[in-house]
């Protein structure tokens, strides 16, 4: 029954490198409920298990060319999907350190009515220019500047060279500086009130 499976992947993936949306559709029914459950083992959030295995899959289709026949396709996609997990968990430890270093600074930085407006006002406007962002540039922008992605995360999530990354963090951060002119100060300033 193994060499079963393996033949009937080995045809698979073969059909997946020319392209085939059919094989890549029945490859994603027989491993994304397994995927999904090993991953959900360790996150034990289904949102971003969720996630996880959608990234796993899409990124699956971006480089399946460099799929290698020979070696365990099973094996393969549970180490993509091990790698994005222990990214995943990776960046919630650092998302709930600086929560809570947000909550120790509370009491030092208790806003005004006035300060909160302004800081709502801020953000939807900074929203605002992010929204004028081509798709690409914003998305790319969110995971590095609010997500805190390395260049090189980025790169391997999206499937585009880390100097492609650079460069749409810089021109999407120049953007931002020429549309929000004054304000972007005030936002440069806020963000390293938190570092």
């Amino acid at each position: 029954m193994a060499k079963e499976s393996k033949h009937i992947d080995r045809k698979l993936l073969r059909k997946l490198k020319d392209g085939d949306r059919q094989a890549f559709q029945l490859i994603f029914d027989a491993y994304s409920e397994r995927l999904f459950h090993f991953a959900y083992s360790y996150l034990k959030d289904s949102d971003d298990t969720e996630e996880i295995v959608q990234d796993v899959f899409l990124r699956l289709w971006e480089i399946r060319n460099e799929i290698d026949e020979e070696k365990s396709f099973r094996s393969f996609l549970y180490k993509m999907t091990v790698n994005r997990v222990f990214n995943h968990l990776k960046h919630q430890i650092v998302r709930q350190k600086y929560e809570e270093h947000l909550m120790s600074l509370d009491p030092v930085f208790s806003e005004t009515p006035e300060e909160a407006f302004r800081r709502n006002e801020l953000s939807d406007k900074v929203q605002d220019v992010l929204n004028k962002l081509p798709e690409q540039k914003r998305r790319i922008f969110v995971l590095s500047r609010l997500k805190g992605y390395s260049n090189v995360e980025i790169s391997e999530k999206l499937g585009l060279s880390v100097r492609t990354v650079e460069n749409q963090v810089y021109r999407a951060t120049k953007f931002l500086k020429e549309h929000l002119k004054d304000d972007y100060l005030i936002l440069i300033i806020g963000c390293l009130c938190f570092i």
